[in-house]
This record gives structure tokens, sequence and C-alpha cells, in this order.
């Protein structure tokens, strides 16, 4: 009887013991695969319902599963620096967030602007008749014609030329026969009155070659050719032939394209770089991108006050006609200045209006705000004149994100230097407990 309870209790203790061992074998290695799973798991930043145990692609967009990792837990909690953030790897790509490490770069500080190209007032030229009459032939026929100096410009029929020219002929005539009289006063009276009738044609503008022409042949023009004083293009006709014109009227307008002004709009923060007689390239691209030298000589007193731009003249040669009027062109001034510093894109300096940051990435997915001065701005970069150093990982795309995140997890009780804290004795929404009072009494 006694071995009998011996085995039974044997065998008891060996089943127990067996079942114990299998149990804790199980359950451990369940255990360890889970841990395994949970510290490997992999989801996607757009759909976080879908989990996978591998890398992989999300079936819903095609994105690259991310693997999360314990940062998770912690993202969005603020550090025990004032504005810290962490922000998971998952949530970064969520929000698009990209950096660059600040680096120094030299910068020249010559003023790029947009000109355009202009005729000079003190170019503009008239051709004009000097008498009355017929336009009997026009050789100035369609704008845009090019006029050289001493070019025909028109032919006139005027009844007052024709009288002029028969009195001269006149003149011409009995001074000749005069020279071989023997009275001098009678020679000098002659030779008188052939002068006043020369002077008289030359004040309707018959020129010395005409006059000799008209002694020489002893024949009467009905109609006398007018020459151009002046080289130019016309840019305005307003005679055609067979027009009849009164003294001084205007046959056509003219400019002198040989030089020309381009007008150029400088930011009024740029002024303070500008000056009479500064050298200035013009870039025209439409010319396999030909540079064209000269001076400002003139900045305009007052300031647009639409664009806030101040315009500046600068005055060009013009050979070859490449520069034309209305035509925009790109102008380079030489300021002198240069400088070295770190540069950022616009979108990585949030401007609040009291103060400019940058958000810094430090060591695992930690943020950091950080307050900068700006020193200028340059080919769409801000210069940083302080705050940040080079080498540091600043962030540059989703900064505002950010900021947002950090204000809402940092509450009322934290700000940064330079930001608005709010004055509870300033806030109108505050009741006092005597103010209520009165509101129930009355």
């Amino acid at each position: 009887m006694n071995k009998k309870i011996i085995l039974a209790v044997v065998l008891t203790v060996v089943l127990v013991a067996g079942g114990y061992g299998i149990y804790h074998f199980t359950f451990k290695k369940s255990a360890g695969k889970e841990d395994i799973k949970k510290s490997e798991l992999y989801v996607c930043p757009m759909h976080p319902q879908i989990k996978s145990d591998h890398p992989g692609t999300c079936p819903i967009c095609g994105m690259d599963l991310v693997l999360k990792s314990s940062d998770d837990n912690d993202s969005g909690k603020v550090s025990n620096e004032i504005g810290e953030i962490s922000i998971s790897p998952a949530q970064q790509v969520l929000a698009n967030v990209k950096t660059q490490f600040a680096k120094s770069e030299n910068f020249d500080f010559s003023i790029s602007a947009n000109g355009v190209v202009k005729s000079r007032d003190d170019a503009a030229r008239q051709i004009s008749s000097p008498v009355k009459g017929k336009i009997t032939k026009l050789y100035v026929n369609y704008e845009g014609q090019k006029v050289g100096k001493g070019q025909k410009a028109f032919e006139v029929y005027s009844p007052e030329l024709i009288a002029t020219q028969r009195e001269y002929l006149l003149a011409y005539e009995n001074n000749a026969k005069m020279q071989e009289s023997s009275y001098k006063g009678v020679v000098e009276s002659s030779a008188s009155i052939l002068e006043a009738a020369r002077q008289r044609l030359k004040l309707w503008f018959v020129n010395d070659k005409q006059i000799e022409e008209l002694a020489e042949t002893r024949k009467i023009k009905n109609s006398l050719t007018y020459y151009s004083d002046y080289s130019g293009v016309v840019i305005k006709k307003y005679i055609n032939e067979g027009s009849w014109v009164m003294e001084g009227a205007t046959i056509a307008d003219i400019v002198d394209l040989s030089s020309v002004w381009v007008m150029a709009n400088i930011y009024e923060y740029e002024l303070s770089s500008i000056k009479i007689g500064q050298p200035a390239e013009i870039l025209v691209s439409g010319y396999g991108s030909q540079i064209i030298n000269g001076r400002i000589d003139y900045i305009n007193p007052f300031v647009n006050p639409d664009t806030r731009t101040v315009e500046v003249r600068i005055t060009v040669s013009n050979k070859g006609f490449i520069l034309k009027p209305e035509m925009y062109v790109k102008v380079n001034i030489t300021t002198g200045k240069t400088s070295n510093s770190i540069s950022l894109p616009k979108t990585a300096v949030l401007r609040t209006g009291k103060m400019d940051m940058v958000y810094v990435k430090k060591s695992g997915n930690i943020f950091a705000p950080r307050k900068v001065e700006i020193e200028a701005e340059k080919d769409g970069k801000y210069l940083i004149k302080s705050g940040i150093s080079e080498g540091e990982e600043i962030v540059v795309s989703a900064g505002f994100l950010i900021d947002s995140e950090s204000q809402i997890r940092m509450g009322t009780g934290n700000y940064m230097p330079g930001m608005d804290m709010p004055d509870k004795k300033k806030n109108d929404m505050e009741i006092k407990e005597g103010d209520a009072m009165k509101d129930m009494k009355h």
C-alpha cells in the first residue's frame, strides 16, 4: 500500500514539473517573438492602420513603410528646454520635413534690376516746312524709316519761293551789268540788292548749293527740295504727298537712337548703394546675352508709391541699334560690396514681425527653435548675421508646422525670448467678482 502511494506521488510531481517546463518554454518563446515583432513594426506614414513586421510598400498609396521605433511613443513631447519638440520619423515624412546643413557662401552685393529701354527726350527732332505751299514729293514715307542728315525729305511748291527766286535772278543779272559801271556807288548798290535777295532765299532755308545752281542755270524751279538736318528714325508722319501745308507745319517726328536711356527700378532699401556715375551692365538676352556698359546719370527724387521703387537712368551707346525703345533688359549695378555669410532658403526662416527664427535639428528627433538675425536678402536666400553656426542642421521645409505643434504642446506656460506673453492684467475677458455682483444687483 505504501509503495502505491509513493509511486502516485512521484508520478504526480513528474507530470507537474513536465507541464510547467512545457508551459514556461512555450510562453517565453512566444513572448520573445512578440517582442521582436513589436520592435520591428513597420507602418505607412499616410495610413497608420497598415502594419507589417518587415519592410515593404503600402498597398493603398504605394509609399515605403517606415520602421516604428520606441521614439514614436514620445513623439510630440516637448523636452526640458523651452520650445524643443520631439517628432518621430513617421511624422516627419508625413509633414514633409526637410533639413539641410548650414554653410557659408561668398556673396556679391551687386544690384540686379529689371529695366526698359527708352528713347532720349533730348534726341527728338522734327522735319518741318519753312514755307507755305503744296508737298509735291515726300521722301519720308513711313514710321520706322531711318533718315540720315542731309538726306532728301520733301519737295514743296510755293508761290512765295518762286517770287523770291525771280527777285534773286533779277538782282543777279543787274549786278553783273553794274560791274562795268565807273560809278562805285552804283556797283555797291547793285551788290547790296543781290545780297538782300540771297538772304531772303536763305530765310526760306534754301541752301548755298541750290542758290548757286539757280545763278548758273538761270532757271526758276516750281518745286524746291528740302533736306533733313538730323539723323534718326521716323516715329510719326503727319503729312502725305499732295497736302497743302502752312509755314512751320511738321512733316514728321524723328528720334536719334545712336544712344538711348535704360530706366531701371531700384527698391528703396537698395538706394544707399546707388550714386550718380556708378557703372552698370545692360544684359540683352535677345542678342546672345550681349552686355552693354553704361553709367547712372540720373536718380529720380520720388519713390513710386505702388511699387516702392525708385527709377534710375543709365545712358548707353546703341551701336547697331541693338537696343530698341520699350525693350525689356536686365540691369546689373556694381556696388563693390561682398560678404561671406551663412545662407538659408527663405522657407527656412519664420518671420513673426518681432523676430526671425529657424528650427534646428538636434540629436535624435529633437527640433529646437533658434532666434536669428538677417543681414540681407540675395538670390532668393536670407543671409544670416547671427543665431546659427556653420554645420548645424536646419529645417528648410515645414518649419511652420513644427512651430505650430511646439506652441500647442507648450501651451501658455513656456515662451521663447521675444515672444508675446499673455498679460492677465490686460485680459479683457477676465471678470472680477465685484463686477459680477454689480451686474446681479442691477
